[in-house]
C-alpha cells in the first residue's frame, strides 16, 4: 500500500517534524511513504528555483495523490495550508467519485488528520477552530488523530491505525 504525507514543511520546524513522523510510519508500517519535501525536483527551491513551476508542483504531487491509499494530512498551523486542505478535498472526492460511479479497480482510501496543537484540546476562548468542511472530509473518510506538544504518542496511535486499515485491506 502507498501513502502520501500532507505537511506545510516549508519553515525548519515544520520539514523537520515532517521528516520525524513520515521516518517513524516507515519503521512501524510497511507503507510506501511519498513525501513531497523528498521530492526535490518540485521542492528543493534552493538549487531548482529555476525549474519549478506551479504545474510542475501539481502533476507530480497530483499523480501521488491519485496512487495513495492512505493520504496523511497536518492540520497544525496559523490555519490548515491550502496545500494540505486541497489534498484532503481531492483525496476524500477520489474516494466518493470511485464508489459513486463503481470506477474499476477502486482502491481502499482512508485520511489521517494528524493535530498537534494544544489549543485543539481548549475549550471556550481557548479553542483553537479549525475549518470544519476540511476537518469534516478527514473524519468521512477516515480518523483524525490529536497529539499534545511533548508527548508523542500520537504517532503509536497513526501506525496502529495504519496497520489496521492495511491488515482490513489485503
Amino acid at each position: 500500500m502507498r501513502g502520501y504525507f500532507a505537511s506545510h514543511f516549508f519553515n525548519a520546524g515544520m520539514y523537520e517534524w515532517t521528516d520525524k513522523v513520515c521516518d517513524y510510519i516507515e519503521e512501524h508500517t510497511d507503507i510506501e511513504l511519498y513525501v513531497p519535501q523528498r521530492n526535490a525536483s518540485i521542492n528543493d527551491k534552493k538549487n531548482n528555483d529555476d525549474i519549478i513551476t506551479d504545474i510542475a508542483i501539481s502533476k507530480a504531487d497530483t499523480a501521488e495523490l491519485k496512487k495513495s491509499n492512505i493520504l496523511f494530512a497536518c492540520l497544525d498551523g496559523l490555519t490548515i495550508d491550502d496545500g494540505v486542505a486541497a489534498e484532503i478535498m481531492a483525496h476524500g472526492v477520489m474516494k466518493e467519485l470511485e464508489e459513486e460511479y463503481d470506477i474499476s479497480p477502486r482502491m481502499p482510501r482512508m485520511i489521517i488528520g494528524i493535530l498537534t496543537d494544544m489549543r485543539y484540546q481548549g475549550t471556550g476562548d481557548n479553542k483553537l477552530y479549525r475549518n470544519l468542511m476540511i476537518v469534516g472530509k478527514v473524519k468521512e473518510h477516515g480518523k483524525l488523530v490529536v497529539g499534545y506538544p511533548g508527548d508523542d504518542s500520537y504517532l503509536d496511535e497513526i501506525v496502529d491505525i495504519v496497520n489496521e486499515f492495511m491488515d482490513n485491506n489485503k
